[in-house]
């Protein structure tokens, strides 16, 4: 599947690691999913640099002084040579991680300056994992217990303690799970328990959020009915919070989004529209531009949640410039495949897609494509050589609202994205795809009637041989 724009309003603003985690996270996974050892190239400057068989001293020294010398190493070009330049890359790397524990391990240095060398530490472990140094995968696990082990050190600690710096704590516990996996979780479970009982109470609130939007990515089948159970009391809980607030905190707003935008997809027993559509009214009338965006988007994704058994509105223009009109399917059956040129997995069902329509079209079966390309000529290209036969809406004026632009209106936030709509204009079944299409096809349909055989072409009857 894949995925559609959705606003980027990180829970962990103001956490440098934090930002550079997530980053990095999201390149790793590209890097391991494309199969190459390739990664983008280190900063460079005119420095002169070390040759690659030499080692790289670490110096002692004060975390400033540290600091220097890593974003000086940074810096270094090393050899010129292939073989020369990935073994000074390691040795770099290395060297860098190297400096960042001597800051953290210092007695006395305070949670910026460990945010900061966490950093730099984590941005030298993914370089070793670009380079498939052997090593490198040991050091991501280890470094989601540093995070979960500090982030403790940090609450456990005699008050009074800042709130930046229980802030920054929370996040890093929230990001040990997503570098050392879910046993992780029973610690981090107890993060906002700890900085409640420092009397940050709207913190601790905001760290519970932060943890279930962890334990939705990592849930297992056994906790399945706990976690519903907790996120609906979440969830209920802000919902009361924001309707009394007029100003919602953005960090608060941040933690939602994280929720809701995974809730979907979470396969637990939580409304997950009913939320959507509710805080997408509460939000959509803010100030803030970018919380109402969010609010928007929320109700059209709660507006598509909500689908099945209610009346589907569909307009827009189509690809040849018309108004569509969507009272014209009417007595059909009809899938809405929302679908993008750029897309695989739309790509690769293209072909089950025709085929149903071959076969369920003369009984009454149609397709309606609705395109999220913005490369319209991408889009011309892929109609002509597929040889797609069904009418495609693709909405290019930005002004378009509500009904008129389709994948805003459903809040479309990944595809291919269907939607299975009845005679009657009522739709019957969301996400249909694969085998399913046909068996549904069927049941309402009836068997498809075998396509007679092609007639003999006349040449292939010249050729055949008589006594």
């Amino acid at each position: 599947m894949c995925k559609c724009k959705w606003l980027k309003m990180s829970v962990l603003v103001g956490c440098s690691l934090a930002a550079g985690i997530l980053a990095g996270i999201g390149a790793f996974a590209a890097w391991a999913e494309s199969g190459t050892s390739s990664g983008p190239a280190a900063p460079a400057t005119e420095s002169s640099p070390p040759q690659a068989s030499q080692d790289i001293t670490v110096p002692e020294g004060t975390p400033e002084q540290l600091f220097q010398f890593i974003e000086k190493l940074s810096k270094e070009l090393g050899p010129p040579d292939t073989q020369g330049l990935m073994a000074f890359r390691q040795k770099q790397a290395r060297a860098i991680i190297t400096a960042a524990e001597k800051i953290i391990s210092q007695a006395g240095t305070d949670v910026p300056t460990i945010d900061r060398a966490l950093h730099w530490k984590f941005q030298a472990v993914l370089q070793l994992l670009r380079m498939q140094d052997p090593d490198a995968r040991k050091l991501v696990p280890e470094m989601g217990k540093q995070l979960v082990s500090l982030a403790n050190r940090v609450l456990e600690s005699k008050p009074p303690v800042k709130p930046e710096d229980v802030q920054a704590a929370a996040q890093w516990a929230l990001m040990g799970p997503r570098l050392g996996g879910p046993e992780l979780l029973a610690e981090v479970i107890k993060i906002p328990e700890k900085i409640e009982q420092l009397g940050f109470k709207e913190l601790a609130t905001r760290a519970r959020g932060g943890v279930l939007a962890v334990r939705l990515q990592m849930h297992s089948g056994e906790e399945k009915a706990a976690l519903a159970g907790e996120l609906k009391k979440y969830l209920d809980e802000m919902l009361n919070s924001l309707t009394q607030k007029a100003s919602p905190d953005e960090a608060d707003i941040a933690v939602l989004m994280q929720i809701l935008s995974q809730l979907e997809y979470a396969e637990l027993d939580v409304p997950a529209g009913e939320y959507c559509r509710k805080f997408g009214e509460l939000l959509a009338k803010n100030g803030n531009p970018a919380i109402a965006e969010a609010g928007e988007q929320l109700q059209g994704v709660g507006r598509r949640l909500e689908l099945p058994g209610k009346k589907m509105e569909l307009a827009g223009k189509t690809t040849d410039g018309k108004d569509f009109n969507w009272a014209q399917y009417r007595g059909k059956i009809v899938l809405v495949d929302f679908f993008a040129t750029w897309c695989g997995p739309c790509r690769a069902g293209m072909p089950n897609i025709k085929a149903n329509y071959e076969r369920y079209h003369d009984k009454g079966f149609d397709v309606v494509g609705v395109s999220i390309d913005d490369d319209r000529s991408a889009l011309d290209k892929y109609i002509e050589s597929e040889k797609i036969p069904w009418t495609i809406i693709h909405v290019q004026d930005p002004n378009a609202k509500g009904p008129a632009d389709p994948a805003r209106y459903y809040g479309i936030v990944a595809v291919p994205t269907t939607m299975l709509v009845g005679k009657d204009g009522t739709v019957l079944a969301m996400d249909v795809r694969g085998e399913e299409l046909g068996k549904k096809l069927e049941e309402l349909l009836g068997p498809a009637e075998p396509k007679p055989p092609a007639p003999a072409s006349p040449s292939g009857a010249a050729t055949t041989k008589t006594p």
